[in-house]
């Protein structure tokens, strides 16, 4: 995964208990999305098929652009989906909290992309405001502060060229190559993004 993509999420994973915790609302979705299919897949078909059916539908639903006739595909699919659900797992499983997936979909129908209505952006700026307090007296003037600091940075960033406001220079997964050696001498063809991936030749046709 890119950096900032997700939290380093094996420090939420327990080998010898075979348990996760700790995780936050966002490494909870990433681990619905992408991972469930993973984790479960030596699991038997019967289990792990309305697993990845789950992970698949939040999937679909959290795409940048929705067609109102798969949201209605998805409205249905949810239901089977759930009592496929229900048939494998105890009904310990089923809370209050299982049950507004049923809805996702027509919130979806009547307020557009997930993209837009995030609440993530929210919980990480209260998670900045709530590290930023040092006088527990004056908490709104702590914040106040911070934030006059972190933007006046930002804004004197732009003037020079070296300083990162980064806590740390090198990314781990998506470096950038700082080699003109390497490069090709067009301009268009200058690119400091990694290649992802093991390098081969491909020769364009007369059609391309």
């Amino acid at each position: 995964m890119p950096d900032g993509y997700a939290s380093n999420l094996s420090r939420c994973a327990n080998g010898e208990k075979g348990t996760v915790h700790g995780m936050k609302s966002h490494d909870c979705h990433v681990f619905m999305e992408c991972l469930l299919p993973i984790a479960f897949h030596s699991l038997p078909d019967l289990v792990w098929k309305p697993l990845t059916e789950l992970s698949q539908f939040f999937k679909d639903l959290c795409y940048n652009t929705l067609r109102l006739d798969d949201l209605v595909k998805f409205d249905e699919n949810i239901r089977i989906i759930i009592c496929k659900l229900q048939s494998i797992f105890p009904p310990g499983i089923f809370d209050s909290m299982e049950h507004p997936r049923i809805h996702l979909a027509k919130k979806a129908i009547l307020g557009g992309p997930k993209q837009y209505r995030w609440m993530y952006p929210f919980e990480r700026f209260m998670g900045v405001s709530k590290r930023a307090v040092t006088n527990k007296a004056r908490v709104e003037g702590s914040i106040c502060i911070d934030y006059i600091h972190r933007e006046t940075n930002y804004f004197c960033s732009h003037y020079f060229n070296s300083f990162r406001l980064l806590p740390t220079t090198n990314l781990s997964n998506n470096p950038c190559s700082d080699n003109d050696d390497i490069l090709p001498t067009m301009s268009i063809l200058q690119s400091g993004d990694r290649p992802s991936g093991k390098s081969r030749k491909y020769f364009l046709l007369d059609k391309e």
